[in-house]
C-alpha cells in the first residue's frame, strides 16, 4: 500500500464500500476490495491509536497548577 493520509485511506474505504455494494462488482474483484479494505482498515486503526497515545488532557487544580492525564474514548464515544 502507498503511503496515505489517515483521511485519504477513510475516503478510500467509503469507494471500496461502494464497489462492493454494487451488483455490478464480480467475486474476485469484491475479494481484492475485501483484502484492500482490511489493510486500510488495520492502517486506520493504528493511526488512531497512535493519536490516542499522542493526546492527553490538562486538568487545573484547586491550587491553579495543571496535571495532565491520558486521553480515554469509551466504545460508546465511537460513531
Amino acid at each position: 500500500m502507498a503511503k496515505k493520509t489517515f483521511e485519504e485511506a477513510m475516503e478510500r474505504l467509503k469507494i471500496i464500500v461502494n464497489e462492493m455494494e454494487s451488483e455490478e462488482t464480480g467475486l474476485d474483484a469484491s475479494v481484492k476490495l475485501y483484502k484492500e479494505g482490511v489493510e486500510l482498515a488495520v492502517f486506520c486503526k493504528k493511526q488512531l491509536d497512535n493519536a490516542k497515545k499522542a493526546v492527553s488532557l490538562l486538568h487545573e487544580k484547586t491550587d491553579g497548577s495543571f496535571s495532565k492525564s491520558e486521553f480515554e474514548v469509551n466504545d460508546n464515544d465511537i460513531l
